[in-house]
Protein backbone atom coordinates (compact mmCIF):
# COMPACT_ATOMS: atom_id res chain seq x y z
CA UNK A 1 0.00 0.00 0.00
CA UNK A 2 1.30 3.43 -1.03
CA UNK A 3 -0.09 5.77 2.19
CA UNK A 4 1.63 8.90 0.49
CA UNK A 5 -0.48 8.59 -2.44
CA UNK A 6 -3.58 7.70 -0.39
CA UNK A 7 -3.01 10.85 2.12
CA UNK A 8 -2.29 13.27 -0.69
CA UNK A 9 -5.52 12.58 -2.35
CA UNK A 10 -7.51 12.60 0.86
CA UNK A 11 -6.14 15.42 1.72
CA UNK A 12 -7.48 17.26 -1.28
CA UNK A 13 -11.17 15.58 -0.63
CA UNK A 14 -11.14 16.67 2.63
CA UNK A 15 -10.14 20.58 1.48
CA UNK A 16 -13.32 20.13 -0.97
CA UNK A 17 -15.58 18.95 1.72
CA UNK A 18 -15.08 22.16 3.86
CA UNK A 19 -15.34 24.36 0.28
CA UNK A 20 -19.04 22.44 0.06
CA UNK A 21 -19.79 23.00 4.34
CA UNK A 22 -20.22 27.03 2.94
CA UNK A 23 -23.42 26.25 1.42
CA UNK A 24 -25.54 25.57 4.56
CA UNK A 25 -23.34 28.19 6.42
CA UNK A 26 -24.88 30.85 3.89
CA UNK A 27 -28.36 29.42 4.64
CA UNK A 28 -27.50 29.64 8.40
CA UNK A 29 -26.98 32.67 8.09
CA UNK A 30 -29.67 34.07 6.02
CA UNK A 31 -32.50 32.00 8.51
CA UNK A 32 -30.55 33.03 11.55
CA UNK A 33 -33.88 35.11 12.85
CA UNK A 34 -35.58 31.77 13.37
CA UNK A 35 -33.08 30.01 15.52
CA UNK A 36 -32.45 31.65 18.69
CA UNK A 37 -29.32 29.58 19.10
CA UNK A 38 -28.17 30.84 15.43
CA UNK A 39 -24.59 31.11 16.94
CA UNK A 40 -24.07 27.60 17.89
CA UNK A 41 -25.59 27.00 14.18
CA UNK A 42 -22.92 29.25 12.61
CA UNK A 43 -20.31 27.36 14.59
CA UNK A 44 -21.35 23.97 13.82
CA UNK A 45 -19.82 24.80 10.05
CA UNK A 46 -17.32 27.14 10.79
CA UNK A 47 -15.16 24.82 13.03
CA UNK A 48 -15.78 21.72 10.73
CA UNK A 49 -14.61 23.85 7.60
CA UNK A 50 -11.47 24.68 9.74
CA UNK A 51 -10.84 21.53 11.27
CA UNK A 52 -11.14 20.33 7.22
CA UNK A 53 -8.89 23.00 5.83
CA UNK A 54 -6.27 22.72 8.97
CA UNK A 55 -6.33 18.87 8.46
CA UNK A 56 -5.99 18.94 4.50
CA UNK A 57 -3.06 21.12 4.84
CA UNK A 58 -1.12 19.30 7.13
CA UNK A 59 -1.64 15.48 5.08
CA UNK A 60 -0.88 17.78 1.67
CA UNK A 61 2.56 18.91 4.02
CA UNK A 62 2.82 15.04 5.51
CA UNK A 63 2.94 14.17 1.54
CA UNK A 64 3.53 16.84 -1.20
CA UNK A 65 3.85 14.86 -4.05
CA UNK A 66 1.80 12.90 -5.87
CA UNK A 67 2.49 8.84 -6.53
CA UNK A 68 0.94 6.35 -8.37
CA UNK A 69 -2.63 5.39 -7.27
CA UNK A 70 -2.71 1.45 -7.63
CA UNK A 71 -5.78 -1.03 -7.03
CA UNK A 72 -5.08 -1.01 -3.81
CA UNK A 73 -4.78 2.87 -3.38
CA UNK A 74 -7.90 3.43 -5.07
CA UNK A 75 -10.08 1.12 -2.90
CA UNK A 76 -8.02 2.92 0.52
CA UNK A 77 -8.81 6.44 -1.04
CA UNK A 78 -12.85 5.86 -1.46
CA UNK A 79 -13.05 3.92 1.75
CA UNK A 80 -11.66 6.09 4.10
CA UNK A 81 -12.58 9.45 2.27
CA UNK A 82 -16.41 8.20 3.06
CA UNK A 83 -15.55 7.59 6.81
CA UNK A 84 -13.87 11.27 6.81
CA UNK A 85 -16.77 12.66 5.41
CA UNK A 86 -18.96 10.99 7.52
CA UNK A 87 -17.02 12.31 11.06
CA UNK A 88 -16.61 15.34 9.65
CA UNK A 89 -20.20 15.71 8.27
CA UNK A 90 -21.54 14.37 11.72
CA UNK A 91 -20.29 18.13 13.13
CA UNK A 92 -22.83 20.05 12.54
CA UNK A 93 -25.39 18.00 14.47
CA UNK A 94 -23.56 17.84 17.38
CA UNK A 95 -22.01 21.44 17.73
CA UNK A 96 -25.54 22.94 16.90
CA UNK A 97 -27.20 21.09 19.67
CA UNK A 98 -29.39 18.78 17.09
CA UNK A 99 -28.35 16.07 18.90
CA UNK A 100 -25.98 14.68 21.90
CA UNK A 101 -24.92 11.14 20.66
CA UNK A 102 -22.50 10.31 18.82
CA UNK A 103 -24.04 7.41 17.42
CA UNK A 104 -27.51 9.17 16.54
CA UNK A 105 -24.97 11.77 14.60
CA UNK A 106 -22.83 9.07 12.79
CA UNK A 107 -26.13 7.23 11.54
CA UNK A 108 -27.56 10.45 10.61
CA UNK A 109 -24.71 11.94 8.38
CA UNK A 110 -23.50 7.92 6.63
CA UNK A 111 -27.55 7.78 6.54
CA UNK A 112 -26.95 11.21 4.22
CA UNK A 113 -24.24 10.62 2.72
CA UNK A 114 -24.74 7.04 1.32
CA UNK A 115 -28.33 8.29 0.14
CA UNK A 116 -30.27 6.22 2.66
CA UNK A 117 -32.20 8.22 4.15
CA UNK A 118 -33.46 6.53 7.54
CA UNK A 119 -33.57 9.18 10.19
CA UNK A 120 -33.03 9.33 13.53
CA UNK A 121 -35.51 12.14 14.22
CA UNK A 122 -39.39 11.97 15.09
CA UNK A 123 -39.75 15.04 13.71
CA UNK A 124 -36.97 17.21 11.35
CA UNK A 125 -38.68 20.62 11.62
CA UNK A 126 -36.87 21.09 15.13
CA UNK A 127 -33.49 20.77 13.12
CA UNK A 128 -32.52 24.57 12.17
CA UNK A 129 -32.82 25.77 8.39
CA UNK A 130 -28.87 26.13 8.47
CA UNK A 131 -28.32 21.72 9.33
CA UNK A 132 -31.38 21.06 7.63
CA UNK A 133 -30.22 22.07 4.32
CA UNK A 134 -26.66 20.05 5.00
CA UNK A 135 -28.71 17.05 6.10
CA UNK A 136 -29.82 17.11 2.33
CA UNK A 137 -27.31 18.58 0.71
CA UNK A 138 -24.85 15.23 1.94
CA UNK A 139 -27.77 13.04 -0.22
CA UNK A 140 -26.86 15.64 -3.07
CA UNK A 141 -23.00 15.25 -2.92
CA UNK A 142 -23.23 11.40 -1.75
CA UNK A 143 -25.59 10.65 -5.45
CA UNK A 144 -22.75 11.32 -7.57
CA UNK A 145 -20.03 10.48 -5.51
CA UNK A 146 -17.48 13.26 -4.13
CA UNK A 147 -14.73 11.19 -5.33
CA UNK A 148 -16.33 11.61 -8.86
CA UNK A 149 -16.04 14.88 -8.13
CA UNK A 150 -12.84 15.33 -7.16
CA UNK A 151 -11.61 13.31 -10.19
CA UNK A 152 -13.43 15.63 -12.31
CA UNK A 153 -11.36 19.08 -11.08
CA UNK A 154 -8.30 17.50 -9.78
CA UNK A 155 -6.06 16.73 -12.92
CA UNK A 156 -3.27 15.95 -11.15
CA UNK A 157 -5.27 12.20 -10.15
CA UNK A 158 -4.48 11.54 -14.25
CA UNK A 159 -4.90 8.16 -14.88
CA UNK A 160 -5.18 7.56 -10.99
CA UNK A 161 -8.56 8.46 -11.19
CA UNK A 162 -9.90 5.88 -13.05
CA UNK A 163 -9.12 3.22 -10.11
CA UNK A 164 -10.65 5.58 -7.79
CA UNK A 165 -14.02 5.91 -10.27
CA UNK A 166 -13.88 2.24 -10.29
CA UNK A 167 -13.75 1.71 -6.81
CA UNK A 168 -16.37 4.51 -6.03
CA UNK A 169 -18.20 5.24 -8.59
CA UNK A 170 -22.43 5.60 -8.07
CA UNK A 171 -24.49 2.61 -8.88
CA UNK A 172 -21.33 0.34 -10.09
CA UNK A 173 -20.90 2.61 -13.17
CA UNK A 174 -18.99 0.05 -15.67
CA UNK A 175 -16.20 2.90 -17.41
CA UNK A 176 -15.69 2.04 -21.32
CA UNK A 177 -13.94 4.99 -22.08
CA UNK A 178 -10.18 4.70 -22.26
CA UNK A 179 -8.24 5.90 -18.85
CA UNK A 180 -6.84 8.96 -20.44
CA UNK A 181 -10.36 10.24 -20.96
CA UNK A 182 -11.69 9.69 -17.57
CA UNK A 183 -11.43 13.10 -16.30
CA UNK A 184 -13.91 14.20 -19.05
CA UNK A 185 -16.27 11.13 -18.10
CA UNK A 186 -16.13 12.43 -14.12
CA UNK A 187 -17.20 15.83 -15.83
CA UNK A 188 -19.56 14.85 -17.87
CA UNK A 189 -21.39 12.64 -15.14
CA UNK A 190 -20.91 15.59 -12.70
CA UNK A 191 -22.62 18.16 -15.57
CA UNK A 192 -25.57 16.00 -16.02
CA UNK A 193 -26.47 15.65 -12.57
CA UNK A 194 -26.01 19.72 -12.28
CA UNK A 195 -28.12 20.20 -15.10
CA UNK A 196 -30.73 17.80 -14.19
CA UNK A 197 -30.80 18.88 -10.54
CA UNK A 198 -31.40 22.73 -11.67
CA UNK A 199 -34.25 21.43 -13.60
CA UNK A 200 -35.93 20.20 -11.19
CA UNK A 201 -35.59 22.73 -8.67
CA UNK A 202 -36.93 25.48 -11.08
CA UNK A 203 -39.55 22.71 -12.10
CA UNK A 204 -40.74 22.37 -7.83
CA UNK A 205 -40.75 26.59 -7.90
CA UNK A 206 -42.57 26.78 -10.28
CA UNK A 207 -45.46 23.92 -9.08
CA UNK A 208 -45.73 25.77 -5.53
CA UNK A 209 -42.28 24.94 -3.15
CA UNK A 210 -40.30 27.42 -1.58
CA UNK A 211 -36.82 28.08 -3.14
CA UNK A 212 -35.88 26.60 -0.03
CA UNK A 213 -37.73 23.22 -0.48
CA UNK A 214 -37.08 22.97 -4.25
CA UNK A 215 -33.79 23.27 -3.53
CA UNK A 216 -33.91 20.29 -0.69
CA UNK A 217 -35.61 18.09 -2.50
CA UNK A 218 -34.15 18.50 -5.46
CA UNK A 219 -30.71 16.99 -3.38
CA UNK A 220 -32.53 14.26 -2.23
CA UNK A 221 -34.51 13.47 -5.36
CA UNK A 222 -31.11 13.48 -8.39
CA UNK A 223 -29.59 11.85 -5.38
CA UNK A 224 -32.53 9.14 -4.70
CA UNK A 225 -31.83 10.05 -1.10
CA UNK A 226 -35.44 10.66 0.60
CA UNK A 227 -34.53 12.89 3.33
CA UNK A 228 -36.65 15.62 3.45
CA UNK A 229 -37.67 19.00 5.36
CA UNK A 230 -40.61 18.09 6.67
CA UNK A 231 -41.42 15.19 8.84
CA UNK A 232 -44.58 14.13 6.61
CA UNK A 233 -42.00 13.59 3.61
CA UNK A 234 -43.51 14.77 0.41
CA UNK A 235 -47.02 14.44 1.63
CA UNK A 236 -46.78 17.99 3.41
CA UNK A 237 -47.62 19.03 -0.02
CA UNK A 238 -50.83 18.77 -1.46
CA UNK A 239 -50.36 19.79 -4.73
CA UNK A 240 -50.24 16.63 -7.44
CA UNK A 241 -47.88 18.71 -10.02
CA UNK A 242 -45.03 18.76 -7.00
CA UNK A 243 -46.02 14.96 -6.56
CA UNK A 244 -45.73 14.10 -10.20
CA UNK A 245 -42.41 16.26 -11.40
CA UNK A 246 -41.02 13.88 -7.86
CA UNK A 247 -41.64 10.86 -10.24
CA UNK A 248 -40.88 11.65 -12.98
CA UNK A 249 -37.09 12.77 -11.77
CA UNK A 250 -36.88 9.79 -8.98
CA UNK A 251 -37.15 7.40 -12.21
CA UNK A 252 -34.81 9.53 -14.00
CA UNK A 253 -32.12 9.53 -11.37
CA UNK A 254 -32.59 5.67 -11.01
CA UNK A 255 -31.77 5.06 -14.65
CA UNK A 256 -28.30 5.22 -16.36
CA UNK A 257 -26.54 8.61 -16.14
CA UNK A 258 -24.20 7.93 -18.99
CA UNK A 259 -27.77 6.91 -21.49
CA UNK A 260 -28.36 10.58 -21.20
CA UNK A 261 -25.37 11.67 -22.32
CA UNK A 262 -26.50 9.41 -25.53
CA UNK A 263 -29.71 11.48 -25.80
CA UNK A 264 -27.98 14.54 -25.49
CA UNK A 265 -26.09 13.68 -28.31
CA UNK A 266 -29.45 12.82 -30.68
CA UNK A 267 -29.45 9.51 -29.74
CA UNK A 268 -32.75 8.48 -27.99
CA UNK A 269 -32.53 5.21 -29.37
CA UNK A 270 -29.60 4.55 -27.26
CA UNK A 271 -32.12 4.95 -24.13
CA UNK A 272 -35.09 2.50 -25.52
CA UNK A 273 -32.61 -0.05 -26.93
CA UNK A 274 -30.61 -0.66 -23.41
CA UNK A 275 -31.63 -4.01 -21.91
CA UNK A 276 -31.39 -2.68 -18.85
CA UNK A 277 -32.84 0.13 -18.97
CA UNK A 278 -36.26 -1.54 -20.37
CA UNK A 279 -35.80 -4.08 -17.88
CA UNK A 280 -36.18 -1.34 -15.24
CA UNK A 281 -38.98 0.35 -16.88
CA UNK A 282 -40.91 -3.32 -17.18
CA UNK A 283 -40.45 -4.00 -13.11
CA UNK A 284 -41.65 -0.60 -12.13
CA UNK A 285 -44.56 -1.08 -14.71
CA UNK A 286 -45.51 -4.22 -13.04
CA UNK A 287 -45.42 -3.23 -9.27
CA UNK A 288 -47.55 0.01 -10.19
CA UNK A 289 -50.00 -2.30 -12.23
CA UNK A 290 -50.06 -4.92 -9.36
CA UNK A 291 -50.69 -1.60 -6.83
CA UNK A 292 -53.52 -0.30 -8.93
CA UNK A 293 -55.41 -3.42 -8.50
CA UNK A 294 -54.51 -4.36 -4.86
CA UNK A 295 -54.70 -1.55 -2.88
CA UNK A 296 -57.92 0.47 -1.65
CA UNK A 297 -58.46 2.79 -3.87
CA UNK A 298 -58.00 6.36 -2.66
CA UNK A 299 -60.06 9.69 -3.43
CA UNK A 300 -60.30 9.63 -7.51
CA UNK A 301 -58.47 7.79 -9.86
CA UNK A 302 -55.77 10.14 -10.06
CA UNK A 303 -54.76 10.10 -6.88
CA UNK A 304 -54.80 6.48 -6.89
CA UNK A 305 -52.63 6.37 -9.66
CA UNK A 306 -50.05 9.08 -8.52
CA UNK A 307 -49.87 7.08 -5.02
CA UNK A 308 -49.51 3.83 -5.95
CA UNK A 309 -46.57 5.48 -8.66
CA UNK A 310 -44.79 7.47 -5.88
CA UNK A 311 -44.31 4.42 -4.03
CA UNK A 312 -43.13 1.99 -6.26
CA UNK A 313 -40.63 4.62 -7.89
CA UNK A 314 -39.76 5.67 -4.55
CA UNK A 315 -38.91 2.80 -3.48
CA UNK A 316 -37.68 1.03 -6.19
CA UNK A 317 -34.84 3.57 -7.18
CA UNK A 318 -34.14 3.21 -3.44
CA UNK A 319 -35.11 7.08 -2.68
CA UNK A 320 -37.86 6.41 0.29
CA UNK A 321 -40.29 9.29 -0.17
CA UNK A 322 -43.69 8.67 1.01
CA UNK A 323 -46.73 10.24 0.14
CA UNK A 324 -49.13 7.41 2.26
CA UNK A 325 -48.46 4.81 4.78
CA UNK A 326 -47.14 1.97 2.82
CA UNK A 327 -47.04 -0.25 5.56
CA UNK A 328 -50.83 -0.41 6.08
CA UNK A 329 -51.17 -1.73 2.28
CA UNK A 330 -52.25 -5.20 1.63
CA UNK A 331 -49.56 -7.75 2.40
CA UNK A 332 -49.05 -8.88 -1.23
CA UNK A 333 -47.86 -4.92 -1.72
CA UNK A 334 -46.00 -5.38 0.53
CA UNK A 335 -43.94 -8.14 -0.45
CA UNK A 336 -43.73 -6.16 -3.73
CA UNK A 337 -42.41 -3.56 -2.20
CA UNK A 338 -40.13 -5.42 -0.01
CA UNK A 339 -38.96 -7.25 -3.16
CA UNK A 340 -38.46 -3.57 -4.95
CA UNK A 341 -35.92 -2.84 -2.15
CA UNK A 342 -33.69 -5.73 -3.39
CA UNK A 343 -33.57 -4.92 -7.22
CA UNK A 344 -33.28 -1.16 -6.82
CA UNK A 345 -32.16 0.59 -9.95
CA UNK A 346 -30.06 0.87 -12.65
CA UNK A 347 -25.96 0.70 -13.15
CA UNK A 348 -24.77 4.41 -13.59
CA UNK A 349 -27.37 5.28 -11.68
CA UNK A 350 -27.95 7.33 -8.54
CA UNK A 351 -30.14 4.32 -6.91
CA UNK A 352 -29.07 1.34 -4.29
CA UNK A 353 -30.03 -2.21 -4.59
CA UNK A 354 -29.04 -4.97 -6.60
CA UNK A 355 -29.39 -3.10 -9.78
CA UNK A 356 -31.57 -4.73 -12.82
CA UNK A 357 -28.14 -5.21 -14.89
CA UNK A 358 -27.41 -7.95 -12.36
CA UNK A 359 -31.03 -9.17 -12.05
CA UNK A 360 -30.81 -9.48 -15.82
CA UNK A 361 -27.57 -11.69 -15.62
CA UNK A 362 -28.72 -13.82 -12.81
CA UNK A 363 -32.15 -14.73 -14.90
CA UNK A 364 -29.64 -15.31 -18.47
CA UNK A 365 -27.15 -17.13 -16.24
CA UNK A 366 -29.82 -19.30 -14.89
CA UNK A 367 -31.68 -19.66 -18.23
CA UNK A 368 -28.40 -20.88 -19.77
CA UNK A 369 -27.60 -23.53 -17.04
CA UNK A 370 -31.07 -25.20 -17.79
CA UNK A 371 -30.43 -24.95 -21.45
CA UNK A 372 -27.02 -26.94 -20.90
CA UNK A 373 -29.26 -29.97 -18.90
CA UNK A 374 -30.79 -30.71 -22.16
CA UNK A 375 -27.65 -29.87 -24.20
CA UNK A 376 -24.48 -30.64 -22.08
CA UNK A 377 -22.19 -29.82 -25.04
CA UNK A 378 -23.81 -26.63 -26.54
CA UNK A 379 -21.73 -22.96 -26.48
CA UNK A 380 -23.94 -20.68 -25.42
CA UNK A 381 -22.55 -17.35 -24.46
CA UNK A 382 -24.49 -14.93 -21.87
CA UNK A 383 -25.50 -12.16 -23.71
CA UNK A 384 -26.94 -8.68 -22.89
CA UNK A 385 -28.46 -7.28 -25.83
CA UNK A 386 -25.43 -7.47 -28.67
CA UNK A 387 -22.57 -7.26 -25.79
CA UNK A 388 -21.61 -10.89 -24.90
CA UNK A 389 -20.74 -10.54 -21.37
CA UNK A 390 -17.23 -12.17 -20.27
CA UNK A 391 -16.64 -14.80 -17.43
CA UNK A 392 -14.78 -13.05 -15.44
CA UNK A 393 -17.94 -10.04 -14.85
CA UNK A 394 -20.77 -12.92 -14.66
CA UNK A 395 -18.53 -14.87 -11.70
CA UNK A 396 -18.08 -11.06 -10.13
CA UNK A 397 -21.64 -10.60 -10.54
CA UNK A 398 -21.95 -14.15 -8.65
CA UNK A 399 -19.72 -13.34 -6.01
CA UNK A 400 -21.64 -9.46 -5.57
CA UNK A 401 -25.14 -11.35 -4.65
CA UNK A 402 -23.64 -13.99 -2.72
CA UNK A 403 -21.95 -11.17 -0.64
CA UNK A 404 -25.29 -8.98 -0.92
CA UNK A 405 -27.29 -12.06 0.59
CA UNK A 406 -24.35 -12.80 3.45
CA UNK A 407 -24.55 -8.74 4.60
CA UNK A 408 -28.72 -9.30 4.65
CA UNK A 409 -28.71 -11.92 6.89
CA UNK A 410 -26.66 -10.49 9.34
CA UNK A 411 -28.06 -6.99 8.91
CA UNK A 412 -31.48 -9.09 9.92
CA UNK A 413 -29.45 -11.21 12.72
CA UNK A 414 -28.94 -7.88 14.46
CA UNK A 415 -31.72 -6.36 14.56
CA UNK A 416 -33.94 -9.40 14.99
CA UNK A 417 -30.73 -9.70 18.41
CA UNK A 418 -31.84 -6.54 19.82
CA UNK A 419 -35.72 -7.27 19.73
CA UNK A 420 -37.45 -6.72 16.97
CA UNK A 421 -39.68 -9.27 14.83
CA UNK A 422 -39.03 -10.48 11.76
CA UNK A 423 -40.94 -8.25 9.29
CA UNK A 424 -38.96 -5.18 10.68
CA UNK A 425 -35.71 -6.79 10.98
CA UNK A 426 -36.11 -8.22 7.40
CA UNK A 427 -36.63 -4.70 5.95
CA UNK A 428 -34.52 -2.70 7.81
CA UNK A 429 -31.72 -5.20 6.38
CA UNK A 430 -33.03 -4.77 3.20
CA UNK A 431 -33.47 -0.95 3.66
CA UNK A 432 -29.93 -0.25 5.04
CA UNK A 433 -28.42 -2.45 2.76
CA UNK A 434 -30.42 -1.10 -0.39
CA UNK A 435 -29.85 2.57 0.65
CA UNK A 436 -33.40 2.94 0.80
CA UNK A 437 -34.62 4.66 3.86
CA UNK A 438 -38.20 3.50 4.65
CA UNK A 439 -38.81 -0.49 5.63
CA UNK A 440 -41.91 -1.97 7.04
CA UNK A 441 -43.11 -2.10 10.71
CA UNK A 442 -41.52 -0.54 13.44
CA UNK A 443 -38.47 1.08 10.37
CA UNK A 444 -41.86 1.69 8.02
CA UNK A 445 -42.79 5.12 6.38
CA UNK A 446 -44.47 6.93 9.83
CA UNK A 447 -41.53 5.68 11.85
CA UNK A 448 -37.93 6.50 12.20
CA UNK A 449 -34.62 3.99 13.55
CA UNK A 450 -34.16 6.57 16.81
CA UNK A 451 -35.47 3.54 18.57
CA UNK A 452 -32.49 0.79 17.77
CA UNK A 453 -30.15 0.27 20.24
CA UNK A 454 -26.74 2.04 19.73
CA UNK A 455 -25.21 -1.38 18.75
CA UNK A 456 -27.56 -2.02 16.03
CA UNK A 457 -27.47 1.35 14.63
CA UNK A 458 -23.49 1.19 14.15
CA UNK A 459 -24.15 -2.17 12.00
CA UNK A 460 -26.96 -0.72 10.06
CA UNK A 461 -24.55 2.23 9.32
CA UNK A 462 -21.50 -0.26 8.20
CA UNK A 463 -24.43 -1.98 5.93
CA UNK A 464 -24.97 1.52 4.32
CA UNK A 465 -21.61 2.17 3.57
CA UNK A 466 -21.27 -1.31 1.96
CA UNK A 467 -24.19 -1.04 -0.08
CA UNK A 468 -23.24 2.37 -1.52
CA UNK A 469 -19.66 1.16 -2.18
CA UNK A 470 -21.03 -1.88 -3.91
CA UNK A 471 -19.39 -3.95 -1.04
CA UNK A 472 -16.27 -5.37 -2.23
CA UNK A 473 -15.20 -1.74 -1.96
CA UNK A 474 -14.79 -1.79 1.52
CA UNK A 475 -14.58 -5.46 2.37
CA UNK A 476 -11.32 -6.06 0.26
CA UNK A 477 -9.49 -3.68 3.34
CA UNK A 478 -9.88 -6.83 5.13
CA UNK A 479 -8.35 -9.00 3.36
CA UNK A 480 -3.87 -9.52 3.61
CA UNK A 481 -3.96 -9.02 -0.24
CA UNK A 482 -5.14 -5.54 -0.27
CA UNK A 483 -2.01 -5.07 2.05
CA UNK A 484 0.71 -6.73 1.05
CA UNK A 485 3.43 -5.38 -1.58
Amino acid sequence: MNWRAVVHTLAHLVILLAFCMAAPLAVAFIHKSDNPRWQWEIASFLIPMALSLGAGLWMKRMAPTMTNIGRREGFAVVTFSWLIMTLVGMLPFIISGTTTSLSDAFFETMSGFTTTGATIFSKVEILPKGVQFWRCMTQWLGGMGVVVLSVAILKFLGVGGYRLLKAEAPGGIVFEREKPQIIETAKELWKLYLGISALQVVLLKVAGMTLYDAFCHTFTTMSTGGFSPHTESIAYFSSPWIQWIIIVFMFIAGANFSLYSQVIRLKPGALFKNPEFRLYSAILLVAVVIGLFSVPYSQDAEQHLRDTAFQVVSIATTTGYATVDFDMWPEVMRLVLLLLMFTGGCMGSTGGGIKSARILIYSKALLREMHRLIYPHSVRPLRVGQKVIDRKIVTNIMAFGWAYLGLFIIGCMTVSASGYDLVTSASASAAALGNIGPGLAKVGPTCNWGHLPDATKWVMSILMLLGRLEIFSVIILFTPWAWKR
